[in-house]
């Protein structure tokens, strides 16, 4: 049957050379008249000038538009629109659409029909990424991964296995979007297998993983703990760091204790991680003094911390100024616990600490 519109390509399509005059010139041809339900049932169907009329109404913010989204049972059109953004073709073919609908800003815009309550069927929109995930072409799966990051705690029981999975894909790009999902869905049992990726990880990777981790918060703070430990610097640091970030009271302790780690790049790490804590910090740093041989490294990383404390709490400056200038004394393994001890004790005597 004929199709109402006039100007549907699909079935009367230009002459070719008008057609690529008009694409050259990127002139948009007449939108017309046939309604948003029939051009989602024609894109699901494959026809790319239903497709990219759908889609115009789409950026128009036509509320048809997405209730004929919305409304159609049939997950072809959910792939479809997942392709365009991915490939930018529509059921496998290639597919010139007006300029607009070109931009990032469309793909944006698309990709939020996939989102609760933004357009389609939260069980279509999770099944058909789900099973991207597995596409056999890198830039659908990248996508997938990407979309179900964006819809979060959401998809959390059944995406978490299969983003843990994208964590080894063989592409780069799609193991980046895979620990980016992860720290947005925000579920606790990522941590270990973030942790494990970060092992073979670049330095890009790397970073990811740890905004994964900062992300996740709270909730990742036993595994980092445990794994701060670990017998790679590399992975120290990344923990120490993230530890640091988070600032959870339960860090103190290893923050304070990696202030001597064999690696200079970690023990700097974990000074810096030690300023958030502020004056929470300063009576396990004292002890650490008091009891640990200062070591150049330390001396170097505990100054860092007590000097921090002295720019932002003025009352500290006359108690902890005598045990910096201890730490570069050239007696500095006697001098500094004596001076830690001194300091700690007027520091409780005044009230400044809690003993």
């Amino acid at each position: 049957m004929k199709s109402s519109d006039p100007y549907d390509i699909n079935l009367a399509p230009p002459p070719p050379d008008i057609e690529s005059a008009a694409q050259s010139a990127d002139v948009t041809p007449p939108v017309g008249i046939t309604p948003p339900q029939v051009l989602a049932q024609q894109a699901a169907e494959g026809r790319r000038g239903a497709a990219w009329r759908l889609m115009h109404w789409i950026m128009e913010n036509d509320p048809r538009a997405v209730v004929a989204v919305a409304s159609l049972d049939d997950d072809r059109l959910a792939h479809h629109l997942l392709e365009f953004i991915a490939l930018g073709t529509w059921a496998g073919k290639p597919f010139v659409v007006p300029g607009p609908l070109r931009s990032a800003h469309a793909r944006t815009r698309l990709r939020t029909l996939f989102l609760t309550g933004s357009g389609m069927d939260f069980g279509r929109a999770e099944r058909v990424l789900l099973a991207a995930v597995h596409d056999r072409r890198p830039a659908m799966r990248e996508t997938a991964v990407h979309t179900l990051g964006i819809m979060g705690s959401q998809v959390r029981a059944v995406a978490m296995p299969v983003l843990i999975e994208a964590l080894s894909d063989p592409v780069p790009a799609v193991r980046m979007q895979a620990a980016k999902a992860l720290g947005r869905v925000g579920d606790a049992s990522a941590v270990p297998a973030l942790l494990r990726a970060l092992r073979g990880a670049d330095e890009q990777m790397g970073s990811q993983i740890f905004s994964a981790l900062v992300s996740l918060g709270h909730a990742a703070v036993p595994a980092l703990i445990n794994e701060s430990t670990s017998s790679s610097a590399w992975i120290r640091w990344h923990c120490v760091r993230a530890l640091g970030e988070i600032c959870d009271q339960r860090a103190l302790p290893v923050l304070v204790n990696a202030l001597r780690d064999d690696d200079h790049s970690v023990a700097w790490m974990a000074a810096k991680g030690l300023t958030r804590f502020g004056k929470q910090c300063l009576e396990p740093v004292l002890h650490l003094l008091m009891t640990t041989e200062t070591s150049p490294w330390l001396a170097e990383t505990a100054s860092y911390v007590l000097h921090d404390l002295c720019q932002h709490h003025h009352r500290l400056k006359p108690y902890l100024e005598p045990v910096i200038q201890a730490m570069h004394d050239v007696a500095v393994r006697i001098a500094t616990p004596q001076a830690a001890r001194k300091a700690l004790a007027r520091l409780g005597e005044e009230g400044l600490i809690k003993q």
